[in-house]
């Protein structure tokens, strides 16, 4: 961690202040090729410079990429119908507003499931997945329209949730992100598994919280707080994967298919503009999984320090991959 306490101190330094360690992985890349890191004039975001070139970044935006892809990257809608029109599987959406649920619920009464989420939502919050009824529906419909004027539908499809990051077409690194859980041992609770679990959390997970969410979702799987899951039994305590909402990030690059892999670069291709890019994939990895591999979502600001530090599988230096893309005549032979 040495090299990333530098760089951390380096930043608040100059001026940028405490920031999230996808900014501390990418300085601490930049800082040893003898790039200058500093604030910008006129916001407390991050620059980097280097021979007349200079970029920004912060938490994964740069101007690195291009503004109108990035626009596109932040309509879950647009994006879907741009890679369904390109042949590149992705579940089918549509958004209404907040007096629609009637009438995104005739829309998506077709769907086996569902899911329901803010249009323009990000870290996994208020994210309603595997929907079945249409009492559920109306539920998290009206959750979503409480706290968004525009509430994105679509089909819910099978896969394990996974975060691949592509830098300039070529996959770099690649993350499963497993939901809030702890692993049952035979003799503990699941609250006390929880409060074991978030003792130490490391640099970038964040704790599980059994809130009013997660005691639904037990309560809709059989279990309470108070239950003592078996040995080696996972419990799940939400739907969705994000790591803001207390997933893991474990790493997978290894494990992806030649098939996958073509998969995310032809849809980067697609997106030339992004050279930094995240995309949100399900894959196919148990006999219940009815789909192909998917793409769910594009992130023009990925967050790249989660293949730094995994919670488990090995740490892939993604942030390597970043300089070199920013600044191509520091790359390292």
């Amino acid at each position: 961690m040495d090299r990333y306490d530098e760089a951390a101190r380096h930043l608040i330094d100059v001026g940028v202040g405490r920031t999230n360690f996808t900014n501390i992985v990418v300085a601490a890349e930049a800082l040893d090729r003898g790039i200058t890191v500093r604030r910008a004039t006129s916001s407390s975001r991050m620059v980097l410079e280097h021979q007349g070139r200079m970029r920004t970044w912060a938490g994964g935006s740069t101007n690195h990429n291009d503004d109108l892809l990035k626009k596109i990257a932040s309509y879950k809608d647009v994006a879907s119908r741009l890679f369904r029109d390109l042949k590149i599987s992705a579940p089918e959406n549509a958004v209404f507003g907040v007096s629609e649920s009637a009438r995104a619920w005739a829309w998506a009464s077709p769907f086996t499931r569902s899911v329901i989420k803010p249009h323009n939502g990000r870290q996994g919050q208020n994210v309603h997945a595997g929907i079945a009824t249409e009492e559920e529906f109306h539920t998290a419909f009206h959750r979503v329209a409480a706290a968004s004027s525009q509430i994105l539908v679509e089909e819910f499809y099978t896969g394990v949730e996974h975060r691949c990051l592509v830098v300039e077409g070529s996959l770099v690194a690649a993350t499963q992100r497993r939901p809030a859980s702890v692993l049952g041992d035979g003799r503990t609770s699941i609250s006390d598994l929880v409060r074991a679990k978030n003792r130490d959390r490391g640099p970038i997970h964040k704790d599980l919280v059994i809130d009013a969410v997660a005691r639904e979702y037990l309560d809709r799987h059989g279990y309470r707080p108070d239950t003592v899951p078996r040995a080696a039994e996972r419990v799940y305590l939400r739907s969705t994967s994000n790591l803001h909402t207390g997933g893991d990030a474990v790493d997978a690059t290894d494990e992806i298919r030649d098939e996958e892999r073509e998969l995310v670069e032809r849809a980067a291709r697609a997106l030339r503009g992004l050279r930094i890019v995240g995309f949100d994939v399900l894959l196919p990895r148990g006999d219940g999984d009815v789909h192909a591999a998917s793409v769910l979502e594009i992130n023009a600001s990925p967050m790249v320090s989660m293949h730094h530090f995994p919670w488990s599988g090995e740490p892939r230096d993604a942030a390597r991959h970043v300089v070199d893309s920013l600044f191509p005549r520091t790359v390292r032979r």
